[in-house]
């Protein structure tokens, strides 16, 4: 299979790719605590189970895992750790809102995580498993990660753009080749317009990260990754197929950043990996005029490599010689 990703990331040839977290915790009055790890669903449950005796978190009953960032850079996990810290209490909370406005305890898909594609299943034909925002398939040997919403747009939520790039960093454990879809009207209708009007300033670049932390873990998967496309796929949702190896679409999938229209541009990595894919001219053709291209178009132009009528049963014959 030929990647369009550009450089090999060491992660490929068996190499750890190493994280370190910058993290709030909540109490139920909403004390804050924030810090720095590099294994933070360990240092979440020390915080949990107040190993720290008499520390901050262990008096004040900081027990909630409300917001994270990730990075691959230990100086730049420190350094915004140090920026956070310094945030006044309201823009704590605006940031911690931008991503996450229910303040649900995060660490909980932890606690679920057994229920994601666990080891004693694995011999079984077909296995499914849920998560915020997705569904996940382990057909035959290939996982098929489906997004799912309510609604059917499938949009990028901050809360599900969280929950999915620690569902895809926990399928890289166990590298099988991975298909990304959804449903027959839309792949992804892209990022929730109404979480983004309410961002400002730090919330923001917090969101950014967020959404490239998304694709960094798709682009380094150490296994090939697939789109298969079906319907709408549209700003972050095109910048999530523009992250995998290769993209397949059905005959009537249509393509698009429309950002340009509304007074946006992505922040997750499209404006880099489209004019790799289809040349600078074609992209800024996209993203300026926020133009829709249909799938013979995109087919056309580079931004898909092959067209069918069930995109899922294209990608899984594409990756079964590699099985």
């Amino acid at each position: 299979m030929t990647a369009n990703k550009g450089s090999v990331p060491a992660a490929r040839f068996g190499m750890p790719v190493k994280s370190y977290y910058v993290y709030i915790m909540a109490s139920h009055r909403r004390v804050l605590y924030t810090g720095v790890t590099s294994k933070l669903e360990t240092r979440a449950g020390q915080h949990q189970d107040d190993v720290f005796e008499g520390s901050f978190t262990a008096r004040y009953r900081v027990h909630k895992l409300v917001y994270f960032e990730t990075y691959s850079s230990i100086h730049r996990a420190i350094a915004r750790e140090k920026t956070i810290k310094h945030f006044t209490r309201a823009e704590k909370i605006k940031l911690i809102e931008s991503a996450n406005p229910k303040w649900h305890d995060l660490s909980e898909q932890w606690k679920r995580r057994p229920q994601i594609l666990p080891a004693r299943f694995a011999r079984r034909k077909d296995d499914i498993s849920m998560g915020l925002g997705f569904v996940i398939e382990d057909r035959r040997g290939v996982r098929i990660l489906r997004l799912h919403s309510a609604d059917g747009t499938n949009r990028l939520t901050a809360a599900a753009v969280m929950s999915l790039t620690n569902a895809i960093r926990s399928l890289a454990a166990e590298p099988r080749p991975l298909i990304l879809t959804g449903n027959h009207k839309f792949f992804s209708a892209g990022a929730d317009l109404v979480e983004i009007a309410a961002l400002t300033g730090a919330a923001a670049f917090a969101f950014a990260r967020m959404g490239q932390e998304l694709m960094s873990v798709v682009d380094r998967f150490p296994a090939p990754v697939i789109a298969a496309v079906c319907g709408y796929c549209m700003g972050g949702g095109l910048d999530l197929a523009l992250a995998c190896d290769y993209r397949i679409a059905h005959p009537h999938a249509v393509f698009g950043h429309r950002g340009a229209a509304l007074g946006l541009i992505t922040g997750w990595g499209g404006t880099q990996r489209l004019p790799r894919l289809v040349g600078k001219g074609r992209a800024l053709e996209m993203l300026v005029a926020a133009e829709k291209v249909t799938a013979s178009q995109a087919q056309r132009i580079g931004l898909v490599e092959q067209i069918a009528d069930d995109p899922v049963a294209a990608a899984i014959a594409r990756v079964a010689p590699l099985m």
